[in-house]
């Protein structure tokens, strides 16, 4: 037979499972958002790169043509 003492035991111990997850879905939330900030960042500065390494290339082509005409 459950005695009420076993249900109040239980249900503190849920509770404190409970609590203890919250603070680890918020710490984890937490650092989500950070990685999430620095992944946008890095695509940024990746679109950054290949837009000068494009501008670069295209440079080098008219000068290419320009030294053959």
């Amino acid at each position: 037979m459950i005695k009420y003492e076993d249900i109040v035991k239980r249900i503190a111990n849920i509770e404190k499972k409970k609590i203890k997850n919250e603070e680890r879905i918020k710490i984890l939330s937490e650092e989500n958002n950070v990685l999430t900030t620095n992944l946008k960042l890095l695509n940024q500065k990746k679109e950054m790169f290949e837009k000068m390494d494009q501008d670069l290339a295209d440079l080098i082509s008219d000068k290419k043509k320009a030294v053959v005409h």
